[in-house]
C-alpha cells in the first residue's frame, strides 16, 4: 500500500480517501450493511438505522460534458476499497477493505487476487439504490415462473442458489445527432437515389461498462428508472460489492455511437417506408454528455434436474429474466413419434393393400 498526501491512499487500483462508513451512534465501522428495503444504514452493534438519501428527495445527477470529461473526473470513492481480479473469469470488484471475499460474484470462482495498480479508475457520479431486498428474490422468481406456459414439473418449486447482489457500472450518453445520408432504391428495376438530412436527440442511451460477456442475460433486466439515480455516497456500497468498469468512457462513447447509428437508420426506414439501401451515411454529434453511474443487479442460479441455470433480477425494478424449461420438447418428440407411427401403417396398407391389420 502506497501512501498518498491528503489522507489518501492507494489500495488495489483505486485512488480512495481512508475514512471509513462509520455508525453515527457507536462510531462502530465493521459490519455496517445498507437495507434496500428501508434505505438506511444499519449497525449490528448498537441497532442504529440511519436515513440515506431516498430517489427523488436529492438533486438530479447532472450529465458531464464529454470534452472535459478527464479534467473533472474524480477517482474519490469516498471509503477505503480493496479490488480483486477473478483469475477464472476475470472479473475487477470492489469490496469494503475489511470485507472478506471467498468467491468471484460472477462466476463463483475461489481463485482471486489483487488487481494491478491504476490510480485513474473514475469514481462513478451517481447510484442507483438497491431497493430489492435479497429476501425478495425467492419470491420474485416464484411469481415469474408461476406466469409462464407450458412450464415443466417441478421448476415453479424450484429454490434459487448463491443470491448476490452486486451493483454494475454503466455509462449514459446524451446527444444531438445530424446524419447526412445517400440511399437508393428500385421502382421497376430501374435504380433511384435519395438523399436527406436527419436530426435526432438521445437521452440516456445506456451502455454497459462491464464486459461480462459470460452473462449475456444481464441485458435482459438493465432497464432502470433514472429518475431513481442518487448522488455518489459510498454508505450505499456498505457490504455489497460493486464492479470496476472495464469498458472506458472513450471505448463506450464508440459503442453508444454505433447503437445511435443503428436506431437512426432503422427510424428512417419507419419514417420514409422505403425499401431502400444506404450508400453514404454520416453523423455529427453536438452537446455530447454522459453520466457514470452504478445500478443494482442481482445474480443467482437454480436447479432442474442436472442443470444450473442463470437467473439475473434488477435490483431496483424486480424485473427478471431466466430459462424456464418446457415440456414442449417432450411434446414434440411424442408427436414426432405418432406421426412416423402412422405414416408406417399408411405406407404398409399402400405396399400391401390386400393384406389386412390384426391387432
Amino acid at each position: 500500500m502506497e501512501k498518498m498526501s491528503e489522507n489518501k491512499v492507494l489500495i488495489g487500483a483505486v485512488n480512495v480517501t481512508s475514512t471509513e462508513v462509520k455508525c453515527p451512534g457507536c462510531g462502530g465501522t465493521i459490519g455496517i450493511k445498507f437495507d434496500p428495503e428501508s434505505l438506511n444504514l444499519c449497525c449490528p452493534f448498537c441497532g442504529l438505522s440511519s436515513r440515506l438519501p431516498q430517489p427523488g428527495t436529492v438533486p438530479a445527477v447532472r450529465e458531464v460534458d464529454f470534452n472535459s470529461a478527464y479534467q473533472r473526473a474524480s477517482v474519490n470513492w469516498g471509503k477505503v476499497k480493496k479490488l480483486i481480479v477473478c483469475a477464472n473469469c476475470g472479473g475487477q470488484t470492489l469490496y469494503d477493505a475489511e470485507q472478506i471475499t471467498g468467491a468471484c460474484p460472477f462466476c463463483g470462482s475461489t481463485s482471486v487476487n489483487p488487481a494491478a495498480e491504476n490510480p485513474q479508475i473514475m469514481a462513478p457520479q451517481g447510484i442507483i439504490p438497491f431497493s430489492v431486498s435479497k429476501d425478495m428474490t425467492q419470491n420474485i422468481f416464484t411469481a415469474y415462473m408461476k406466469r409462464k406456459h407450458c412450464l415443466a414439473k417441478g421448476v415453479v418449486d424450484s429454490k434459487l442458489e448463491n443470491v448476490t447482489g452486486i451493483y454494475l457500472p454503466y455509462w449514459t450518453f446524451d446527444a444531438l445527432t445530424v446524419s447526412s445520408f445517400k440511399a437508393y432504391y428500385y421502382v421497376m428495376k430501374v435504380k433511384n437515389y435519395y438523399t436527406g438530412i436527419w436530426n435526432q436527440f438521445f437521452d440516456d442511451n445506456i451502455i454497459s461498462a462491464s464486459d461480462r460477456f459470460r452473462h449475456p442475460v444481464i441485458k435482459k433486466v438493465q432497464h432502470f428508472d433514472f429518475s431513481g439515480v442518487v448522488p455518489y455516497s459510498p454508505e450505499y456500497l456498505a457490504g455489497i460489492p460493486a464492479e470496476r468498469y472495464t469498458v472506458g468512457l472513450n471505448e463506450g462513447w464508440e459503442r453508444a455511437k454505433t447503437q445511435m447509428t443503428e436506431k437512426i437508420k432503422r427510424d428512417i426506414y419507419r419514417k420514409k417506408g422505403l425499401n431502400f439501401f444506404f450508400e453514404e451515411f454520416n453523423t455529427n454529434y453536438y452537446n455530447v454528455r454522459f453520466r457514470y453511474f452504478l445500478a443494482p443487479i442481482y445474480i443467482a442460479s437454480y436447479r432442474y434436474k442436472k442443470k444450473k441455470l442463470l437467473v439475473t433480477i434488477n435490483g431496483q425494478t424486480g424485473e427478471i429474466f431466466c430459462d424456464a424449461p418446457t415440456f414442449i420438447p417432450k411434446l414434440v418428440t411424442l408427436c414426432l413419434i405418432i406421426f412416423f407411427i402412422l405414416l408406417g401403417l399408411f405406407l404398409y396398407k399402400v405396399v400391401f393393400p390386400n393384406i389386412g391389420l390384426v391387432f
